[in-house]
């Protein structure tokens, strides 16, 4: 229950800071399930920064993920790919107003404006794959998406037949 209602206020909060300009772009947006790019444990949590600039880690960095296929954590579309200060990253914006981003790469497998399905495989991680996520340029927690995305089946007692 904890998880879902995490996962409103994340959706409330993303409608609110990247409002729509259209009608048309409103009904678009939908809610969007997140998924770990890659099943390696992470090793360095998210920690926001204690002000601009300050020291912290605005995503998840993951442990032994050298040569590991990176998948897309959601649907959505490729908004870059390719070097930023001679390390490969790629970012893709999704239909709930989120852009997750991914570096530390060896291999990129997509191209800019490519629509990606949820689990595709994208790429392979160097050591030290780093996963954001980020609404306009404010960071989110991506184990808040991801925890939220999960649906727990719960056992539930169906009356007998007749």
């Amino acid at each position: 229950m904890k998880r879902w209602l995490m996962f409103l206020l994340i959706t409330a909060v993303v409608g609110l800071r990247s409002a729509p300009s259209t009608a048309q772009e409103i009904a678009h947006r939908q809610v969007v399930l997140y998924s770990a790019p890659m099943l390696t444990p992470v090793i360095d949590p998210f920690r926001p920064p204690a002000r601009i600039g300050a020291p912290g880690n605005r995503g998840l960095e993951y442990g032994s993920s050298d040569n590991q296929v990176v998948a897309a954590a959601a649907d959505g579309y490729v908004l870059f790919a390719g070097p930023v200060a001679g390390r490969k990253v790629i970012s893709i914006m999704h239909d709930d107003g989120v852009r997750t981003t991914y570096t530390g790469l060896l291999e990129i497998w997509v191209v800019e404006g490519m629509n990606i399905n949820q689990y595709s495989a994208i790429a392979i991680a160097s050591r030290g794959f780093h996963f954001g996520a980020l609404v306009d340029d404010h960071y989110l927690d991506p184990q808040i998406l991801i925890d939220a995305s999960v649906v727990e089946a719960k056992p539930r007692l169906l009356p007998p037949p007749g």
